[in-house]
């Protein structure tokens, strides 16, 4: 776990800013992957990068301000 691949609640939360209470609801609704060993949740980074990039979009257009 120290090798920087994984990652646990508080990390993520630091890193990609998603708050623990968002985190619980995505695992409750199987939408984030993430894997459970004994009452440990663990979060592979690579997979999050991937979770991310599926779920992003390009913008339609640029707004000059």
């Amino acid at each position: 776990m120290k090798d920087g691949n994984w990652l646990n609640t508080d990390t993520l939360e630091i890193e990609f800013g998603i708050a623990k209470s968002t985190q619980a609801k995505y695992r409750s609704e199987k939408t984030i992957p993430y894997s459970k060993i004994g009452g440990f949740i663990f979060y592979s980074r690579k997979k999050i990068y991937e979770w991310l990039e599926r779920h992003s979009f390009e913008a339609q257009g640029v707004i000059d301000g």
